[in-house]
């Protein structure tokens, strides 16, 4: 996991042959975590939200959580 960009929360880490996207976010809730793929730098898979709950949702862990889905979705095949 890398940052990615000049935002704050933003990260980035290549797995397999894609490249994950993952945006981390501090609302009046808590915190919000989103991913998205990328094959070939086009969009695989558009942004999605990652539930946050069972743990202290620092931007770090979110940023993990966020990144375990991601590999999640590539490992059981990107939906069409």
């Amino acid at each position: 996991m890398e940052p990615n960009g000049l935002d704050m929360g933003d990260y980035q880490e290549r797995y397999k042959d894609y490249d994950i996207e993952v945006a981390v976010e501090q609302v009046l809730t808590g915190v919000k975590a989103h991913f998205r793929i990328l094959t070939g730098g086009v969009v695989a898979l558009d942004w999605r939200l990652v539930p946050i709950d069972g743990f202290w949702s620092t931007e770090r862990a979110a940023a993990q959580a966020a990144l375990r889905a991601a590999r999640d979705v590539i490992d059981n095949g990107l939906p069409g």
